[in-house]
């Protein structure tokens, strides 16, 4: 690895392991940031969503077994283990993860969920799994050895993938103890560390068991609408995306789709219609796409006439795309502009 790499995985001015991939050669992120999370994390593969070039970067700390994270994702992607990962790599871990900004999508066991901020989960790496981050997302991971988590009469593969609160009651009590542990690491002695750990596995299992009797059994139409947002999300570019494709992928009515997507208070049409100018607008103001014609943007995110783009994006901002594009150009040679946002 170069001499900068080394530099910037790190950084002699931090208490914490450090990876990032600024510095880093474009062409060269994802390999690299593959290759760094991997040796923390277990082997994964890492798949770019878009064009936008890949940025991320995490910084972890030690305490006794346990591996506690926080990483900050700036383009979408996705985390797969796949069964062949999961059989080559004798590194087991059940990972706990809170999104303290953004929205990722776990997919383990046949089940989905989406994250959002405020909102934690876990999965189990001897397992394949599917973590896709949707856009910038920050998170703090923990990582518990699997043979010290999963007790006698522990039903790892009824918790894994389920969405809980971390705002309140031992959810929110879990995730101070771990956000202060990982401040304070580099304080704990080595000597106490093993007890420590001890304390923050037995919470978090606490906290499981405690949040699942209080919800019972998961909510069908609170998965459905994840699966709806996730299938969403990785066919905003097809022009032909509309209720009735949702509806033949489901395989449920258009009418029980509408009732699962009530609680959103949008329609589903106009959720897509959002989604897509958002994505069109970070392009728009992304200097690495500032070779792109607005229509061809309007057109890589699923609209085919440019005219109802530009009537949409003007709804959306109150500025026409080429405005927006113009109006914000001075800035955009020091990195897209993201302080737009939906009226």
């Amino acid at each position: 690895m170069p001499a900068s790499a080394i530099a910037v995985a790190n950084a002699a001015t931090s208490p914490f392991k450090r990876v990032s991939t600024e510095g880093i050669k474009v062409s060269e992120r994802r390999e690299f940031w593959q290759a760094h999370t991997a040796s923390i994390c277990g082997k994964h593969e890492v798949e770019t969503l878009g064009n936008q070039p890949f940025s991320a970067g995490f910084e972890h700390a030690e305490v006794s077994n346990l591996v506690l994270s926080r990483i900050s994702h700036s383009t979408p992607h996705r985390v797969l283990r796949t069964n062949f990962l999961a059989r080559r790599d004798h590194r087991y871990f059940v990972k706990a993860v809170l999104l303290t900004a953004g929205s990722c999508v776990l997919e383990q066991n046949g089940r989905t969920t989406c994250l959002r901020a405020g909102e934690w989960s876990i999965y189990d790496n001897a397992r394949p799994y599917r973590m896709t981050i949707l856009g910038g997302a920050d998170m703090s991971l923990l990582l518990i050895p699997r043979d010290k988590f999963v007790a006698r009469n522990f039903d790892l593969q009824n918790l894994v993938v389920r969405r809980f609160p971390a705002r309140r009651g031992l959810g929110k009590l879990i995730w101070n103890l771990i956000s202060d542990t990982f401040d304070q690491s580099p304080q704990i002695l080595n000597a106490t560390s093993h007890d420590v750990a001890d304390i923050i596995i037995q919470m978090t299992r606490l906290a499981l068991s405690d949040l699942c009797h209080e919800r019972g059994s998961l909510d069908s139409k609170a998965a459905l609408r994840d699966r709806l947002k996730l299938y969403i999300a990785s066919h905003l570019g097809d022009p032909e995306l509309s209720l009735a494709k949702l509806a033949s992928s489901t395989g449920c009515t258009k009418r029980y789709l509408h009732m699962a997507f009530q609680p959103e208070k949008i329609s589903i049409s106009d959720y897509i219609l959002k989604q897509r100018v958002e994505r069109c607008r970070d392009d728009l103001l992304n200097p690495d796409f500032a070779h792109r014609s607005i229509t061809e943007i309007a057109y890589s995110w699923g609209f085919n006439n440019s005219n109802h783009f530009s009537r949409c994006f003007k709804q959306a901002f109150g500025l026409s795309p080429r405005v927006s594009r113009s109006e914000f150009a001075p800035w955009l040679a020091h990195g897209p502009v993201s302080h737009l946002r939906l009226r």
